[in-house]
């Protein structure tokens, strides 16, 4: 089955939200009382939470392993933004980061993409500048990154053949990323960590897997979006795919997400993707 699916029939439940924190906090009111107890409710609360699971320290963002009630939850912080990041963003992004992942969150979610459950937002009052202090709360998506899921090779479905199975990965991952271009989204890293396979969360879904979208702070949407992001989310799973996905399945993936364009058309694009994947190979990753 192809992820070139039917957006409406995919769209997600949405809890009601409510205000906490006198305006600073957006949180389903379903989850009120759970972070209340985790003394999440407030911004200070979030800011000023250590938790012992680390998921990724990334200077002033830091990601938190939360357990919650019967579930586990991902606490994202963001401290410290400089001025002139929080001034560059006036006039076209006067949002937090925080703020802007759970936009992009609900804004997916409302398209039929799969990405973490929100559960809350919050910032610091802002004027004329990004706000400086900012988290986001989402619920976890179980199972293993796309490079983790592929890095022993593909996996074996019962009635499927190694190369049907291939085949139909393949398939799946370019009809889902072009929809999600087509759809004038790109997500600026989209490297194979940033998406996790799940399972089937539907009985009719009869898929090898169920990717979702995850880490969407820079994610945009543009009515005209440029070329070049394409490009780089494109060079970024390129980059980021393990050894197991060989030339021929790159190649093939490229075909399959350009299906209109002629050979020429095709190997313009695949010049410009290696390009930029040396380019993304020459940098020295800050934070891990």
């Amino acid at each position: 089955m192809s992820l070139t699916r039917d957006p409406k029939k995919y769209q997600k439940d949405f809890s009601a939200t409510v205000s906490l924190d006198d305006g600073r906090v957006l949180a389903c009111e379903k989850d009120v009382a759970q972070l209340t107890e985790l003394k999440l409710d407030t911004l200070e609360g979030a800011m000023a939470f250590i938790g012992e699971d680390v998921a990724r320290d990334a200077g002033m963002r830091m990601t938190y392993r939360v357990e919650a009630e019967n579930e586990v939850w991902f606490l994202k912080v963001h401290k410290k933004i400089p001025w002139r990041s929080r001034f560059s963003l006036a006039g076209q992004w006067v949002v937090s980061p925080g703020h802007r992942e759970w936009d992009s969150a609900n804004m997916m979610r409302r398209n039929g993409f799969d990405v973490p459950q929100p559960v809350a937002f919050g910032e610091s009052t802002n004027f004329l500048s990004c706000p400086r202090l900012s988290f986001v709360i989402t619920r976890e998506i179980k199972g293993p990154t796309l490079d983790v899921f592929l890095a022993g090779g593909y996996p074996e479905l019962d009635g499927l053949s190694a190369q049907q199975v291939r085949l139909q990965i393949i398939e799946d991952l370019a009809g889902m990323i072009k929809r999600f271009h087509v759809s004038g989204y790109f997500h600026k890293d989209l490297y194979c960590c940033h998406l996790i396979v799940a399972a089937h969360e539907y009985e009719h879904d009869k898929r090898w897997g169920q990717p979702h979208f995850i880490d969407l702070e820079r994610v945009v949407r543009e009515r005209n979006p440029h070329h070049r992001w394409f490009v780089k989310d494109l060079s970024a799973l390129n980059f980021s795919a393990p050894s197991s996905v060989s030339l021929t399945d790159r190649w093939r993936f490229l075909k399959n997400y350009l299906p209109s364009y002629t050979l020429t058309g095709r190997k313009k694009w695949a010049r410009a993707i290696i390009a930029k994947t040396i380019k993304i190979a020459s940098h020295t990753p800050k934070y891990k």
